[in-house]
């Protein structure tokens, strides 16, 4: 398509002024655009990093079921290792301490000669 200009006819279309700030607006109005893309680009990617530093609600069930689960066992080790401690205060401290003999370095059977005498 070929456009014809007739540069004698007063014509709103061929005003060099009009032109000229019609392009500087769309120029602008484009440069406006770009900036604006590329600053949401960049929020885009520091959202991406700021959604890291918080816990989803996913993160924070796996979270609170370890920290469950875990105080569960300490209980549990807690309770169990008192009632060794109070079984073999009870029982075997002896063995444990003194491999079976009594606190002064005798065994069971000579406490109990001594006894009978």
């Amino acid at each position: 398509m070929r456009i014809n200009e007739n540069n004698h006819a007063p014509n709103e279309a061929y005003n060099n002024n009009k032109i000229k700030k019609r392009i500087e607006y769309v120029l602008d109005y484009t440069i406006k655009i770009t900036e604006l893309k590329r600053l949401l680009s960049e929020i885009r990617k520091e959202s991406n990093k700021l959604k890291e530093l918080f816990w989803n609600d996913d993160d924070l069930k796996t979270e609170r079921d370890a920290v469950n689960f875990f105080d569960a066992r300490m209980q549990a080790m807690m309770y169990y290792t008192l009632q060794n401690l109070e079984n073999y205060q009870q029982f075997r401290w002896k063995e444990l301490t003194c491999g079976g003999g009594d606190i002064d370095g005798r065994d069971d059977t000579d406490h109990k000669n001594q006894q009978k005498v």
